[in-house]
């Protein structure tokens, strides 16, 4: 009973979450639309009755516990005749409709808010996810259950409400063929109960087939992504050939679980009606044959049955649109459930404010427990300075980055923020004082005036401050030289522009973001040397109005840095100006030796 309750409800908690009460609205509309429906339909007995003999008590005697209804007609001060009936009958049927009519509306209603809920709380989720988390995800995963999956979401709860409606439905006839002959309405019970058994076992096919589509789809978003991103590599190496081949199996996995259920669903489709007819057929002929009974007195159960039987089919074939779309809600409830257990810490915490000074006091850092990546640092980030972090691969560089921007928590030691410690404030507002620049230049498939002020709105005031951004950045000439200036299109990652504009462009949003402190992250390592000391310049020219942190591999863009660390296996082994440490540190002197300039 728990398996069975954990399984099906399961579903109705994930769905009650986002909706709440309304889903309880939803059902009892449904329970009414059924009793309104049915009695509409007990009607029709007496009428049958009345045009050939008038109203009798066999009349009475057929609808059974039914009869109520011609008591009620009565009671109201109307008499027993075939307009008024007929009139009732319509009347029951209009309500009906006006009630289903609104029902739909609802349920689609309900459905929109659903989709729009779920893709926030996914968005959020994404958003509000710690770092050092995020990077262990499969992409093609993420990918695919927020765009793929969702749709299958958006399906599953369609099926899975119809499902639910039918299945209240299917109890509304079910209990009125009781009321009106009890021994009938079992002998189809135990009908239908046997015939569950078929539909049960290809419904376990088919979930298992959609939990196997999901899978497929997951693996196939990530390496389609992998191919993108490597596009040139595998392109110029022809490596794409073998890569398609992949791809190619991935997608025949997928087609072959995808033809099952189809399989699956066209059996069912096949088999329900007769299965109907066979359990209606038996009973009627058991009835009757064997246990004495009149065809006339189950008419109105029969009725009923009918009725009852049709939402059976629906039931099975709405249930089976569920899990053939499985898949999709479990993949999506999964990655919710990682999403919460993996977010950061939100607490109500002061505003960083303006960021004045950074100190790191004796900061130890290790991604596993005993194997630290960095060691005893300490040092002060002194405002408007230019601090530069030099050393080999897998120094620490990246890593301390980071740590200071609050990409990371160290393990041990302490990162204070105008003497406050760094966990004492709100994250969100100090991480907004940082511009950050990498290698690979962020660059959105948009115009050059949302890429660098991030979709703000062309007021005079956003458009003065994207004046002076591109001014600082180096790239005023170039946007004036365009027909189309900032509402020109850079292309899928940039590639409208060349490599040094993208840079330039990533600088000017940061600068549009008004910050405190520039990370620079060997962001001019992949240029030519012609445009890297073109935007060197540039970044020359910012010094002494931001503090400025530069990581960097070649050391000429370092030369004007205020202070140098040196790392070596995660540890600070020296640090100074260019030229104190060409002096006074062997492993910075080779470097440099190493180095043209």
């Amino acid at each position: 009973m728990n398996k069975f309750l954990q399984k099906y409800f399961r579903y109705f908690s994930f769905f009650y979450e986002y909706l709440g009460y309304k889903v309880i609205i939803l059902l009892l509309s449904s329970l009414f639309v059924g009793l309104l429906d049915g009695f509409g339909l007990a009607l029709f007995i007496p009428v049958f009755q009345m045009a050939a003999d008038g109203i009798t008590p066999e009349s009475r005697e057929a609808l059974g516990g039914l009869s109520f209804l011609l008591d009620w007609i009565e009671a109201l001060g109307f008499g027993l005749n075939l307009n008024v009936i007929l009139i009732v009958m319509i009347a029951l049927f209009v309500f009906k409709s006006i009630l289903k009519f609104y029902d739909g509306i609802w349920k689609t209603k309900l459905q929109m808010e659903f989709v729009k809920k779920l893709r926030y709380e996914m968005v959020d989720g994404l958003g509000g996810m710690a770092y050092k988390n995020f990077v262990k995800l499969d992409a093609g995963k993420i990918q695919n259950t927020l765009s793929g999956e969702v749709f299958k979401v958006t399906y599953s709860f369609l099926t899975y409400f119809s499902t639910i409606q039918f299945m209240v439905l299917l109890s509304v006839y079910v209990g009125l063929a009781l009321i009106t002959n009890f021994q009938f309405a079992i002998l189809v019970g135990i009908g239908g109960f046997l015939s569950n058994f078929i539909f049960k076992a290809i419904f376990k096919f088919t979930e298992k087939a959609s939990v196997g589509v999901t899978a497929f789809n997951h693996e196939f978003q990530s390496y389609l992504i992998q191919s993108i991103h490597n596009f040139k590599y595998l392109k110029a190496t022809d490596y794409f050939s073998k890569y398609q081949l992949k791809l190619k199996r991935i997608i025949d996995s997928i087609e072959e679980k995808q033809k099952k259920i189809g399989v699956y669903n066209s059996f069912l489709s096949s088999i329900r009606e007769p299965i109907v007819l066979i359990i209606v057929a038996v009973v009627i002929l058991i009835q009757v044959n064997y246990l004495g009974g009149q065809v006339a007195a189950i008419m109105a159960s029969l009725l009923f049955f009918y009725r009852a039987l049709n939402y059976l089919i629906s039931l099975q074939t709405s249930w089976q649109g569920f899990v053939a779309h499985y898949g999709g809600i479990v993949a999506a409830m999964e990655l919710m459930d990682e999403f919460r257990s993996i977010q950061e810490s939100k607490e109500d915490k002061p505003s960083a404010g303006k960021l004045d000074r950074i100190e790191l006091s004796d900061m130890t850092f290790a991604y596993k427990p005993g194997l630290p990546v960095l060691r005893d640092i300490s040092l002060n980030i002194e405002p408007l300075k230019t601090l530069a972090l030099v050393g080999g691969s897998g120094s620490g560089k990246t890593t301390m980055v980071n740590l200071i921007i609050g990409l990371l928590d160290p393990t041990g030691g302490t990162i204070t923020v105008n003497s406050k410690e760094r966990n004492e404030v709100d994250k969100s507002s100090y991480r907004r004082r940082f511009g950050y620049i990498t290698q690979e230049a962020v660059i959105f498939s948009d115009d050059i005036f949302n890429n660098v002020t991030f979709w703000d709105d062309k007021t005079p005031e956003n458009m003065a401050r994207f004046a002076e951004a591109i001014r600082l950045a180096n790239i005023e000439d170039f946007v004036s030289s365009l027909p189309e200036k900032e509402s020109t299109m850079l292309g899928d990652n940039g590639m409208l522009v060349s490599g040094g504009q993208k840079q330039r462009i990533s600088i000017a949003r940061e600068l549009y973001k008004d910050v405190d402190i520039l990370i620079l992250d060997e962001a001019t390592s992949a240029l030519d040397s012609e445009t890297e000391r073109s935007i060197q310049e540039n970044i020359d020219s910012l010094r002494g109005k931001y503090t400025i942190i530069i990581v960097a591999h070649r050391l000429s863009t370092v030369k004007k840095a205020d202070k140098i660390l040196v790392l070596n296996a995660g540890q600070v082994v020296s640090e100074g100006s260019f030229n104190q440490l060409v002096e006074s540190s062997s492993l910075f002197k080779k470097m440099v030796e190493l180095q043209e300039f």
